[in-house]
Formats: C-alpha cells, sequence, structure tokens
C-alpha cells in the first residue's frame, strides 16, 4: 500500500492535528496478505506568533502491521475531491511506542515531544503548548529514542517550509482557466499545494468540495477550466482557499521500517492559540 498526498481531510484526535495533509491510501496487491511494517510520521505545521514571528509544533505518530508509505506528489497536478474538515483518525490503526519522550533540536534549542494520555491510539505532540520559535527555512532535526516491541531509535532532518505569500486567487469566466502565483521556493525540494473549498448543491451551506492542486514551487502555475465549474458556481460566502507549501522526505531505519518527516508553511496561517 502506498501514500500519496491527497486532500481527505485533517486527521484529529482530540485537539490533535497530527497530519496537515492526511495521506490518502491506495489499494493492497493482496488485500489478504498481513502488513509486517513499521511506518512513523512526523507533522511539523507553521503557526504564527504574533507580528512576522512563528513557531512550530510538531506531532508524531508510529504504525505497526503497516506497508505505509510517503509518496509525494511530483509536477502538476489537479483533482477534484470531497472535502471534510473533521475526518477521523482510523480507530484500526496499530499504533507504537517511540520511547517516552521524543527530542527535537533546532539551532541550539532542544524541546521535548510526550504522548498524549487517555486517548486509545499513542500519538506524541509538543510538551510546551506554545510551540518552537523558528525562522522558516531552518533545519529541523527529531530524535526517536525507541522502545523494546516499539518502533526503533532513530533520527531524521528535515528543512522546514519557508514563508510566502500568494496573489489573490479569482473566480474566472466560463471556460477560462485561472492563473495562480506565489512567493515562489528559494531552494529545491518542495511543492506548493492549493485546496479550493466550496459547496455544491447537496450540501446543507458547509464547504463539502474542493479542487486540489499540487504543483511545481517555481511561483506560477495554472487550474485548467474543466476543474473549475463547481467553483465558479458555488456562492461566495462556501468559497475559500487554503495553500500549503510542503517539504517532506522518508528514511528508511531497517528493512521494515520507514520514517517520514513533513513540514508545511500555510496562508492563511493559524495561530499557535487555535
Amino acid at each position: 500500500m502506498r501514500l500519496s498526498l491527497l486532500p481527505v481531510g485533517y486527521m484529529r484526535a482530540r485537539s490533535l492535528s497530527l497530519a496537515v495533509l492526511l495521506l490518502a491510501t491506495t489499494a493492497c496487491l493482496d488485500p489478504l496478505a498481513l502488513p509486517v511494517g513499521r511506518f512513523g510520521t512526523i507533522s511539523v505545521a507553521a503557526y504564527a506568533n504574533g507580528g512576522s514571528s512563528y513557531v512550530i509544533r510538531p506531532e508524531a505518530a508510529f504504525y505497526d502491521q503497516s506497508d505505509l508509505a510517503y509518496v509525494p506528489v511530483v509536477g502538476d497536478t489537479c483533482v477534484v475531491a470531497l472535502y471534510n474538515p473533521t475526518t477521523a483518525v482510523n480507530p484500526g490503526l496499530q499504533t507504537l511506542n517511540a520511547g517516552d519522550f521524543l527530542f527535537t533540536r533546532i539551532g541550539g534549542r532542544i524541546d521535548s515531544m510526550q504522548a498524549l494520555p487517555n486517548i486509545s491510539l499513542r500519538f506524541y505532540t509538543l510538551v510546551n503548548p506554545l510551540g518552537i520559535p523558528y525562522t522558516p527555512g531552518d533545519t529541523l532535526s527529531v530524535t526517536i529514542p525507541g522502545a523494546v516491541d516499539g518502533f526503533p531509535a532513530t533520527a531524521i532532518s528535515i528543512r522546514t517550509a519557508e514563508a510566502f505569500t500568494h496573489g489573490a486567487i479569482g473566480v474566472p469566466a466560463e471556460n477560462l482557466d485561472l492563473p495562480v502565483v506565489w512567493t515562489a521556493a528559494p531552494s529545491a525540494g518542495s511543492q506548493m499545494t492549493f485546496s479550493l473549498r466550496y459547496a455544491t448543491g447537496v450540501s446543507s451551506g458547509a464547504a463539502n468540495e474542493q479542487i486540489f492542486c499540487s504543483f511545481t514551487d517555481d511561483g506560477s502555475a495554472t487550474i485548467r477550466a474543466g476543474y473549475l465549474d463547481a467553483w465558479r458556481l458555488a456562492l461566495d460566502v462556501t468559497r475559500s482557499t487554503r495553500a500549503l507549501r510542503v517539504r517532506g522526505r522518508e528514511i528508511m531505519v531497517d528493512s521494515r521500517t520507514r520514517l517520514s518527516i513533513i513540514s508545511t508553511f500555510g496562508q492563511p496561517l493559524s495561530s499557535i492559540g487555535f
């Protein structure tokens, strides 16, 4: 089973937003085969901290009996998909102990993450609820001590997604494409995603569908007219947009263990106090 950056909502356990981009699965080649792999994922989302300052609040989970893998979308791709901001975590997932604490380092600062108490699945979040001050583009390292019969000890680093702004996203006339522009990435290795959300005729009034696009992070792209009919016809009050710069990487820890880390910077940017 492989994972790709398709937008099926946000992963939540109580207040946890583990994956800003939830990873969608595809069918396994042999549905009767029992997966034997282990998969860890660390989500590093940026938040506003007043003025022009930013913080990150890493979150992590580690899965057993899994054949999940991080497979980012490459190049320019758009899809029309359902939009549901409250998609829940699959309770059938089996999570692993990765140690009492995980440790993050950015610059000379070290912080710790620990498992959330009193939930059936094991998720790690930052001990300090106010986040870690940083400059987007800094390198973040995460050390995982590991646990006996759990996830193995390892470490991973990533360049955090850089800040950006983007141009207004309008509503073109029928049969016209929609150009989008943004601040291009200063270095290679990132993708820019746009989610155009709106309510269709079967909705009770809340946004229930989206056009989701992932673009090469070079500062400009085009959403073709064929994707835009529902966006164009939706009521103004139901339309909203969300843009994310995404940097991700995956490493093989051992022959059956993968570890991924995904850093995002979004517009509009949520406050750390949400």
